[in-house]
C-alpha cells in the first residue's frame, strides 16, 4: 500500500505463543502468591487516605515534558495528559486508542503496529523521519511509518506535547512529542493488580485480555516491579469470495481457499521488568526492559465497492512484529544539582505479508488497454503455458537503535534555572523487501523488446526467489546534539524561557532496488567485487541470470546525507494568579534532509517548522480546570514522495512547498457537583500551502519545476491547497457520574467523539482520485461497581456502530490504484465486561 510495507521475523510457532503466555500468567500468579509473606516489607508510614470518589476538588497531574517533575498547571507549553486513572476510564490499551483522544493527533494507519501520527495538520507523508518523536520513558521509540504498538498497561501517563520540541527532543519531533511514561518501582509499598476482559465486536469476533502487576520492595533501597499481558483481539473485517478474469492473459483467480469472516484477529503478548535500586543517598539506578509479540492477521482496510467491512484477498496477509527496549536510567545529585543518564538500546524485528493482487489488477488492465508493454503479466514457463501473474509481498525487517543521553540541571532554587544535556543517537534499519509472483522463477518472459532473447525475469532474493521487484537495503542514522534549555525569575509573576539545540545528522542507504532491467543496467548497478552490471549476459542462460549470490552482493544505491544545525524556543509566562497563567511561546523544529535513490534526483533538504503560539492554563475554584492555546505554524520546505510515471512504484523525495497552520487547541475539565466529572476538548486546524507545489520537470528530470500555475500541465497543488490526513474539528466529551450503590460506589460514564472530514492526498488530482474522508461521531458507554474490592465494568464503544473513515489507502501508485483503493475505519462496534484488582 502507500504507506510503507513493513516486514519481520520468521513466523513464530502457534506452541511458542501458547508458551510464552503461560509463562506470564505463571509470572504473575506466582508473584501474587508471594505477596502474603512479603508484607513485613511494606515498613513505610501509611499513606493518606485516598478522596472519597465524589470529592468536588480535581486531581494534580505531574508531568516530565520538561525533564523536570512539575504541575501540568505550571508547564507553558501546550499539553494534555492521561494519567493512569483516565487511560483506565477510557479502555485506553494502544496507540490508536489515546490518539482518538487527543484533538490535535491525526494518523494514517493499516492497523496495528503500522501507524504514524501527525500533530496540528503537519500531516504529508515523505522522507525517512517522522515529523512526531515517539518515546517510552527517556529513550526515543519513531518509526517512519511504523511505531510499534507500546500495549498501555501499568503506564503512569501519556503525555502529548503539540508544536515544535526540537529544543529538548530533537529531529523527530518537528510538529509535536508523545510520551508514555511507565510505573516506576516502590521502595515503600507492595502494589499488584490484575485486569480480566471478555469483549467482542458486534459485527465481529471475540476476545479478551489478561493484565496483571507487582510491586514489590525487597529491601529499603531495592524494589522491582514486574508487568505482563496477553491479549487476544477477535476480527471484524470479512474476506468475501471473489473471482477475477484476467483480461491480458487466460487466467482466472479464485479467492475460495481464503474465504473468512473476521479474518483480521491479533495476538499481543508482552511484559516489563523494571528494578529500582537507591545506591547511595540521592542516587538512584533504574534497569528496565520491555518485551512485546504482536501477530496481527488479514487487513484492516476494507473495500466498499465489495460490502461494509469486506474485502476480496486471494493471498495471506499479516504482520509479525517483536522488539524489546532496554533502558538504564541513573538519577543522582552532585551538591545542588541534578544529574541524569539515560541509556538505551532498542531492537525490533518484523514481517510482514501482503495480498497484492490489485496491483497486478491493475496492469493487467493496463496491459489489455495498450498503456503498457505485456512484461507485467505475460509470463510463460518453457511450454509455452501462462503462469499466474498475481504478485504478492513479503517483506522483512531489521530495526537496532541506540541512544544516549546525559542532562545536567541547575539547583531549582537558583534564580536562573538551567538543563544543559549532550544526546547521540544511532539508528540501523535493515529492509528485504520482496514483490514476487510464484513460479516467476521458471518463467521465460517473451514479453520485453525484441532485442531482448528469451529468459526468467526472477529476481532471487533472500527470502524468495521468485521476485519481481526486490528492495534490499541497510539505512543508518546518526544524530548528535548538545542542548540548553533554562528559565529566569524577572519578577515574582513573570518568567522568561529559552533554549537552543544544536544538532548534527547523517543518513544513507546502500543496497539495491529494481526489476532485472535495473540489474542489468550495468551504469547504476554494480556487483560487489565491482563488476558493473549485476545481470548474466550470456544469451544462453535463460533462468537464474541475476548475479546475486548473498545479500547486498548487487548495489544499486548508495545515498549519504549530512546536516548541521540548530533548533530555539523563547517563552514568556506571565502567573498573574496562583492558579492562573498565560504565555507566549516561539519555538522551531527541524527534520533532516536525506538522499534519492532514483537517478537524476537530488538529495531533499530539511523541512523546518516555527511555532507562535498563545496559551492559558487556569483554574478556578479548584472545580474548574481550562486550558487552550492559539497558535500559528511555518512549514517551510514540506518533504513529500512524487512517484513518477515509469519507475516500478519507486518515489522520489521533494521539498513541496511552504505551508502554514491557524489553530487553535483547548480542553476543560469541571465538577460542578459531588460525583459529576465533565470533560471536554477540542481543536480546530487550518492548514494550507502558502505556495504552489509543482510537477516535477518530467519523467527523466527528477526535480520540481520552478515555476507552476495550470492544473494538469506543470502544477500539482495550488497555494491555498488544504494539507491532507488532518480534520479541520476534532473533539470529545466526557460525562462520568460516580454515586454510593449500597455499601459500595458506581458509576456511569458516557462519551462522544467527533471529527470532520479531511482529504487524503497533497496533489490535488491524486486526492480526486483517492476522494476524502466524511466526518463522524462516535459514542461511548460504561458502568460498572465496586464488590470487595474487585471493580466490575460493563463497556461498549461506537454503540451506534459508525463507519467513520479515517484514511484511504492504495496498493501502487494513486494514479494507478485508486481504482481499487481501501478505506481504514475507526473501530467498529465493541463492547465488554471487565474485573480489575487492585492490592
Amino acid at each position: 500500500m502507500t504507506q510503507a510495507a513493513i516486514s519481520s521475523h520468521a513466523p513464530a510457532r502457534s506452541a511458542r505463543r501458547g508458551l510464552a503466555a503461560i509463562l506470564a500468567s505463571t509470572m504473575l500468579s506466582g508473584t501474587f502468591a508471594l505477596i502474603p509473606g512479603l508484607a513485613h516489607a511494606d515498613q513505610a508510614a501509611p499513606e493518606p487516605a485516598p478522596q472519597p470518589a465524589g470529592n468536588t476538588a480535581l486531581g494534580e497531574i505531574v508531568v516530565t515534558a520538561t525533564h523536570k517533575s512539575e504541575s501540568l498547571q505550571k508547564v507553558p507549553i501546550s499539553l494534555q495528559a492521561f494519567d493512569a486513572a483516565k487511560l483506565e476510564q477510557n479502555h485506553v490499551a494502544s496507540f490508536a486508542d489515546y490518539a482518538n483522544m487527543l484533538p490535535s493527533v491525526s494518523f494514517e494507519t493499516l492497523g496495528p503496529g503500522r501507524s504514524e501520527p501527525f500533530f496540528r495538520g503537519i500531516s504529508v507523508s515523505g522522507g525517512q523521519a517522522s515529523t512526531v518523536g515517539m518515546y517510552l520513558d527517556d529513550m526515543p521509540i519513531t518509526s517512519t511509518g511504523n511505531n510499534p504498538e507500546v500495549h498501555i498497561y501499568d503506564v503512569e501517563r501519556v503525555e502529548a506535547l503539540s508544536g515544535p520540541q526540537g529544543t529538548l527532543f530533537g529531529a523527530s519531533s518537528l510538529a509535536g512529542t508523545i510520551r508514555i511514561i511507565t510505573a516506576k518501582p516502590k521502595f515503600d509499598k507492595i502494589e499488584a493488580g490484575m485486569d480480566v476482559q471478555v469483549d467482542k465486536f458486534g459485527k465481529g469476533h471475540a476476545g479478551g485480555t489478561v493484565e496483571g502487576f507487582v510491586n514489590l520492595p525487597i529491601t529499603s533501597n531495592l524494589a522491582i516491579r514486574l508487568m505482563a499481558f496477553y491479549d487476544k483481539t477477535g476480527g471484524y473485517i470479512n474476506n468475501t469470495h471473489g473471482v477475477y478474469h484476467y483480461q491480458s492473459v487466460p487466467i482466472t483467480i479464485d479467492n475460495a481457499a481464503l474465504v473468512q469472516n473476521a479474518y483480521n484477529p491479533d495476538e499481543e503478548y508482552g511484559g516489563r521488568a523494571s528494578l529500582s535500586w537507591e545506591v547511595a543517598p540521592d542516587w538512584t539506578i533504574t534497569p528496565e526492559i520491555t518485551y512485546q509479540y504482536l501477530n496481527a492477521q488479514g487487513s484492516y482496510n476494507f473495500d466498499p465497492r465489495v460490502g461494509d467491512l469486506a474485502v476480496h484477498d486471494y493471498s495471506p496477509t499479516y504482520l509479525k512484529d517483536h522488539w524489546y527496549q532496554a533502558e538504564l536510567a541513573i538519577h543522582g545529585h552532585i551538591g545542588d544539582f541534578d544529574v541524569v543518564s539515560a541509556t538505551g538500546y532498542f531492537s525490533r524485528t518484523n514481517s510482514n505479508a501482503n495480498d497484492y493482487t490489485y496491483y497486478s489488477v491493475t496492469y493487467d488492465q493496463l496491459v489489455a488497454a495498450g498503456k503498457v508493454g505485456n512484461y507485467y503479466s505475460n509470463f510463460t514457463d518453457k511450454n509455452g503455458n501462462f503462469i499466474n501473474p498475481t504478485q504478492q509481498y513479503f517483506g522483512h525487517e531489521h530495526d537496532t537503535k541506540f541512544t544516549q543521553e546525559t542532562r545536567l540541571s541547575t539547583p531549582r532554587s537558583w534564580p536562573v534555572q538551567v538543563t544543559l544535556g549532550g544526546f547521540y543517537q544511532y539508528q540501523g534499519l535493515a529492509y528485504d523487501d520482496d514483490y514476487y509472483i510464484p513460479g516467476l522463477s521458471t518463467a521465460l518472459n517473451t514479453g520485453v523488446p525484441d532485442t531482448y532473447p528469451p529468459f526468467s525475469p526472477a529476481l532471487n532474493g533472500v527470502y524468495s526467489t521468485d521476485v519481481y521487484y526486490l528492495v534490499e537495503e541497510n539505512r543508518h542514522f546518526k544524530d548528535g546534539a548538545a542542548f540548553a534549555e533554562g528559565n529566569v525569575t524577572i519578577t515574582p509573576t513573570l518568567k522568561a524561557t529559552g533554549g537552543i539545540r544544536y544538532f548534527v545528522s547523517d543518513n544513507g542507504t546502500y543496497g539495491f532496488a529494481g526489476t532485472w532491467s535495473s540489474a542489468d543496467n550495468a551504469a547504476k548497478a554494480t556487483q560487489a567485487n565491482g563488476t558493473p552490471g549485476c545481470w548474466n549476459e550470456d544469451p544462453g542462460v535463460l533462468y537464474g541470470k541475476f548475479i546475486h549470490p548473498t545479500r547486498l552482493s548487487c548495489i544499486n544505491t548508495n545515498t549519504q546525507y549530512h546536516q548541521t544545525g540548530q533548533t530555539h524556543k523563547l517563552s514568556l509566562t506571565w502567573q498573574f494568579e496562583p492558579s492562573k497563567m498565560v504565555y507566549a511561546t516561539y519555538s522551531t523544529g527541524f527534520r533532516p534532509g536525506g538522499g534519492n535513490r532514483l537517478a537524476n534526483a537530488g538529495p531533499y533538504k530539511a523541512d523546518t517548522l516555527a511555532n507562535f503560539e498563545l496559551g492559558w492554563k487556569t483554574t478556578w475554584g479548584n472545580t474548574l480546570r481550562w486550558n487552550g492555546a492559539v497558535y500559528y505554524e511555518k512549514w517551510k520546505g514540506i518533504q513529500y514522495v512524487v512517484i513518477p510515471a515509469g519507475t516500478q512504484g519507486a518515489g522520489v523525495t521533494v521539498n513541496a512547498g511552504d505551508a502554514r497552520v491557524y489553530g487553535i487547541e483547548t480542553d476543560v475539565e469541571w465538577k460542578p457537583v459531588n460525583g459529576l466529572t465533565l470533560s471536554a476538548n477540542g481543536a480546530y486546524n487550518d492548514a494550507r500551502l502558502t505556495s504552489n507545489f509543482c510537477d516535477l520537470v518530467s519523467n527523466k528530470d527528477l526535480e520540481l519545476l520552478p515555476t507552476c500555475s495550470t492544473y494538469g500541465v506543470d502544477l500539482a497543488a495550488a497555494k491555498g491547497t488544504r494539507l491532507p490526513r488532518q480534520p479541520r474539528f476534532k473533539t470529545n466529551a466526557t460525562a462520568r457520574y460516580d454515586f454510593p450503590a449500597g455499601a459500595t460506589r458506581a458509576f456511569l460514564q458516557g462519551q462522544i467523539l467527533h471529527q470532520s472530514g479531511s482529504t487524503s492526498d497533497l496533489d490535488v488530482s491524486n486526492d480526486a482520485l483517492l476522494g476524502d474522508t466524511e466526518g463522524f461521531t462516535t459514542f461511548n458507554f460504561s458502568a460498572g461497581t465496586t464488590i470487595r474490592g474487585v471493580s466490575i465494568e460493563a463497556f461498549i464503544e461506537n454503540a451506534f456502530d459508525s463507519r467513520g473513515i479515517l484514511s484511504k489507502n492504495t496498493f501502487c501508485s494513486i494514479q494507478y490504484c485508486s481504482g481499487s483503493s481501501r478505506s481504514y475505519p475507526t473501530k467498529p462496534q465493541f463492547f465488554g465486561l471487565k474485573a480489575a484488582f487492585k492490592y
